[in-house]
């Protein structure tokens, strides 16, 4: 951190050489060059976050870190992290750096309204350099609301002023060439893919192809000369792939996570999701909008099932190591065990619903990739025995996926409480509460399987079976809330309205088991997968849930009163 600091109070000199003043017009940002063409680029090895990858991933990774976005304004990512390189005087002065804290704001003295800024603003501003050195050494306090000494949590405030703190060095290792480790170190005699390389910045010491043909690249790039540029990109990846140890092995991967990035498989899903959940709706009484629907709900799973196959041969594992791939697999459940129901009660409903969660879900980790991170990362230690990663995580949140159904079926069955009794109405409910049912018997076996085997793999880990740590804990929380609310509705203890209600609550259990302990506790032996960020979405969630199940109870009171009136 000290030699963050080090790095960034340089640069803050350098910006205040070049840059005296901000302009206060509305920026303009550069045009993507006409005629660009970066398949090459794309395609260039780079060593970064511990493996290696395309400069497309590159690319995208460090325009997510600074703004906050998979992309930022016209620019395809590589271009913009060229042209960053080649032009840092006028990306300086670009407001790039997203600040999304609102206290953190108040705290520099900036503008509320403001998201974004530029590096050049904030390094001329003497507040932020002066908490920026506060959390530079190790165990400092930046205020009394920053680091608790006898809790050791930090607050949002002090983990967002970290974060742009790393936004600004980023910036800053980028435009000096040694964010980009671009050319593998020669005189390191390992030859595996743990082999050390070379940043753009070290590399310029050296006399090689590959720097000739990167230089030439950013040279080619900044002239504006899309033929020496196609021709230098081109002579850069090969010469790099060169002296690549194990390139042939990884040629294939890097090639697949370049389609991976540019064709955006998960995003595809969710809007043919969407599309399919409106047109079930309509799909019992038209035959047009089902044909339709079931097409949809194909193309949907296939985007789905190809975006799942692309990244697992990247990553080489389950995509199940963080919030976003639990994401992008539980919405993949819910439409397996939708299928499933269906195919033995033939329920437009199931589908209807089904569709429209998957949708939803993909739509909520596509939009909040700061709090989502949809990066592929090397596993952490704990998580390298493959058998038990698959086995316990994949298993543990397939119960979430029918958990979800449930409670999206449950809440259809609730809004039926608030129409007119009738046969049909009560036939209705009838059908939407067994066929929740169904879905909740799925869960709790996937709950409780994975749970045990949760244990097993914490014996294998950690040396035992079962240490009351709160993601265990949550996990049992859930697991034995619905059992009871199983066992209740066999017993009759609960009746038709309170059985679908008591479901859409349970599913809190859940969220707090899946979401609220990496997310808001952060305590805990399952440190790897804890985040921040979301809690006004998930809060925003839980009041809306609970809204909506009062308005039912309000309304269902109302339809009860309103019939009693009309029989006397």
């Amino acid at each position: 951190m000290k030699r963050m600091m080090s790095t960034i109070l340089s640069f803050c000199l350098l910006l205040t050489a070049i840059a005296p003043s901000l302009s206060l017009a509305d920026p303009t940002f550069p045009e993507p060059l006409k005629g660009l063409q970066l398949s090459d680029v794309r395609l260039i090895p780079t060593q970064s976050g511990g493996r290696i990858k395309p400069f497309d991933e590159f690319s995208r990774e460090t325009v997510l870190s600074l703004t906050g976005m998979r992309s930022f304004g016209k620019m395809d990512p590589s271009e913009m992290i060229l042209s960053i390189m080649v032009n840092p005087k006028e990306w300086s002065e670009l407001p790039i750096i997203r600040i999304s804290n609102d206290d953190l704001k108040k705290q520099l003295l900036v503008d509320l309204a403001q998201k974004y800024f530029s590096p050049a603003e904030l390094m001329k501003n003497n507040v932020f350099l002066q908490y920026a050195q506060g959390i530079s050494g190790e165990g400092a306090q930046v205020t009394s609301k920053g680091i608790d000494v006898t809790t050791s949590k930090k607050d949002p405030r002090t983990e967002e002023l970290k974060r742009v703190v790393d936004r600004v060095s980023r910036f800053q290792s980028l435009v000096s060439g040694q964010l980009w480790m671009v050319v593998p170190d020669q005189t390191d005699t390992n030859q595996t893919a743990e082999k050390k390389w070379l940043s753009l910045n070290a590399a310029m010491k050296l006399d090689t192809p590959q720097l000739h043909a990167v230089m030439g690249l950013l040279k080619a790039y900044l002239e504006k000369d899309t033929d020496a540029f196609q021709k230098s990109a081109e002579q850069a990846r090969e010469s790099i792939a060169l002296i690549t140890p194990g390139f042939e092995d990884a040629k294939p991967k890097l090639k697949a996570e370049v389609l991976y990035n540019q064709l955006r498989p998960f995003l595809n899903a969710m809007i043919f999701y969407l599309i399919a959940g409106i047109l079930w709706m309509f799909a019992k009484r038209y035959s047009f909008p089902r044909m339709l629907a079931k097409l949809f709900t194909a193309v949907a799973m296939i985007m789905h099932i190809l975006g799942f196959a692309l990244r697992c041969y990247v990553a080489g594992r389950p995509p199940v190591t963080n919030m976003y791939e639990s994401i992008i697999w539980v919405s993949f459940g819910v439409m397996v065990f939708a299928l499933l129901i269906y195919v033995k009660h033939r329920q437009h409903i199931l589908l209807t619903v089904s569709t429209t969660l998957a949708g939803l879900a993909l739509f909520a980790a596509d939009t909040a990739p700061l709090v989502m991170d949809p990066t592929i990362r090397p596993l952490v230690p704990v998580l390298r025995s493959n058998y038990w990663l698959t086995i316990h995580v994949l298993t543990i949140t397939l119960s979430y996926a029918a958990f979800m159904l449930a409670m999206g079926i449950s809440n259809v069955s609730l809004f039926q409480f608030t129409r007119k009794p009738s046969e049909a109405v009560e036939q209705r409910i009838n059908l939407l509460n067994m066929l929740s049912y169904r879905a909740l018997m799925f869960g709790t076996v996937f709950i409780a399987a994975g749970t045990i085997l949760g244990g097993i793999w914490a014996d294998y880990s950690w040396g035992r079976f079962w240490g009351w740590d709160p993601k265990e804990v949550w996990a049992l929380i859930a697991l034995l809330s619905y059992i009871a609310i199983l066992h209740a509705r066999y017993t009759g203890w609960i009746g038709k309205y309170t059985f679908p209600l008591w479901s859409v609550i349970c599913y809190s259990t859940v969220l707090m088991a899946w979401y609220g302990v990496n997310f808001i506790l952060g305590v805990g032996l399952h440190s790897y997968g804890f985040s921040s960020g979301g809690q006004a979405v998930m809060a925003g969630f839980i009041i809306l849930q609970g809204t909506y199940c009062t308005w039912v109870q309000i309304r269902k009171k109302q339809v009860h009163d309103l019939t009693v009136s009309h029989a006397l």
